[in-house]
């Protein structure tokens, strides 16, 4: 009987003793996490914004090495830790390159250590970074509900491998009811872990946002104070001009007059772009034919594409698809981005203008083979007075993006250095037909 009371002594001080290495373990998964919010926060500045999604990437990696560095050692052959969290949702977030890396060093520190546990880790983690390489750009754009469905599967996918492998093929001298603990901590862990991400990013996007909003606010502010009280005397003023040079004989002097009503015309277009931007809401709200409204900005921009020898490739195939707005604000929305694209095309190109209707959603993809635009400025779009044009204004996708959020839409932009940009523009549609 005494024999017997120690014996389970010995197993619940075993039990309690795994418990309290797995947290341990489990707590040098999060460590590390606490300081990609402090990086987030930095990346919203000037201070390490070209390197820090190097360091978003780090800082998982260094939790894997942690992990191992300290794991749960059961015998001189095998050891348990929870490496798989961080690596998966490094994998995951940073995309295949990321996972080459961490498999790399994972892999390389695991030699290192010796033991047949080596062997486990090869396939299974070589498994998931394939794997995770494939499905990384698709997983970014998931909803909550699905990364965590993702995540939680590849660690109950790579648990039960290397369970099975190492209970099978190797005499790894670890109980099943130790593997099922393992494997439900480190489930719970790759969920919240996972939350903790999604927390990070939304709370960064939601600082973005209300920055840019502020910006806005202040800009739609001094438009709508000034436009209207410099557009009158440029009207009265081009008026005038216009008796003036109906008197006029002497040609040089007319041709004087008219590049001064020209100028007099840009400044007023300069003007409505500043009043369209600070009462962007459409003032007459019409049911409008999506199709149509496209089809028609592209035979207006055609002239425009022909002289700087750009080739329209218009793939406009859908059927009649409606949104409440107002039509002239929409066309210039539209005609904004695309003379955006073919001035990003100096030297000619092509211009891509493709519809997809999908459920009670329209996607509107522009598409140029131009100059690109780097991450940073991408970010920057749509900014108050910020242009990649060297004579620019910036006024016309502020315009645009002030149109479209007037519209309950949304501009996404896939741009880089010399390989082009894609404007796209989604929207929620009415109905089908007319």
């Amino acid at each position: 009987m005494t024999t017997l009371l120690i014996i389970r002594k010995v197993v619940a001080m075993t039990m309690i003793l795994t418990a309290k290495s797995f947290l341990l373990n489990l707590l040098l998964v999060f460590a590390p996490l606490s300081i990609i919010q402090i990086l987030y926060l930095l990346k919203q500045t000037s201070f390490l914004k070209r390197s820090s999604g190097w360091l978003l990437a780090i800082f998982p990696l260094l939790s894997v090495i942690l992990c191992m560095m300290y794991p749960i050692v059961i015998n001189e052959n095998f050891i348990l830790d929870f490496r798989r969290i961080p690596f998966i949702l490094g994998a995951l977030y940073g995309g295949k390159w990321v996972s080459l890396v961490y498999l790399f060093v994972l892999l390389s520190y695991r030699f290192m250590l010796g033991g047949s546990g080596f062997y486990p880790t090869l396939l299974s983690f070589s498994l998931v970074a394939i794997f995770t390489s494939l499905v990384s750009k698709h997983f970014l754009k998931l909803d909550l509900k699905w990364k965590l469905a993702v995540a939680a599967g590849l660690d109950a996918c790579l648990g039960s491998v290397s369970t099975g492998v190492s209970l099978v093929f190797f005499e790894s001298q670890i109980s099943l009811e130790t593997w099922i603990l393992f494997n439900f901590v480190s489930l719970t862990g790759v969920v919240l872990a996972t939350l903790i991400y999604e927390v990070f990013i939304n709370q960064f996007k939601l600082l973005h946002s209300v920055m840019e909003s502020q910006k806005l606010e202040v800009a739609s502010h001094l438009a709508a104070s000034i436009s209207h009280e410099v557009r009158n005397p440029l009207t009265v003023s081009r008026g005038f001009l216009q008796l003036i040079n109906s008197d006029l004989e002497d040609q040089k002097t007319k041709g004087y007059m008219e590049l001064a009503i020209d100028e007099l015309d840009r400044a007023t277009e300069i003007i409505n772009d500043y009043l369209t931007f600070a009462k962007p809401f459409p003032e007459q709200v019409e049911k409008i034919n999506v199709k149509s409204e496209l089809e028609q900005s592209v035979s207006v921009i055609q002239p425009l594409a022909t002289m700087s020898n750009v080739t329209i490739n218009s793939k406009i195939d859908i059927s009649p698809t409606y949104i409440q707005s107002e039509k002239r604000k929409f066309q210039q929305c539209l005609l904004n981005i695309l003379k955006n694209a073919i001035e990003a095309m100096p030297d000619g190109g092509e211009l891509t203008v493709d519809a997809l209707h999908k459920g009670f959603e329209l996607k509107v993809s522009i598409s140029d083979t131009g100059i690109g635009m780097s991450e940073e400025q991408v970010v920057r779009m749509g900014e108050p007075f910020f242009t990649t044009k060297e004579k620019g204004t910036g006024l016309g996708m502020m315009v645009s993006h002030s149109i479209m959020k007037a519209m309950n839409g949304e501009i996404i932009y896939e741009s880089s250095p010399n390989k082009g940009t894609t404007v796209i523009l989604l929207f929620k549609i009415e109905n089908e037909g007319s």
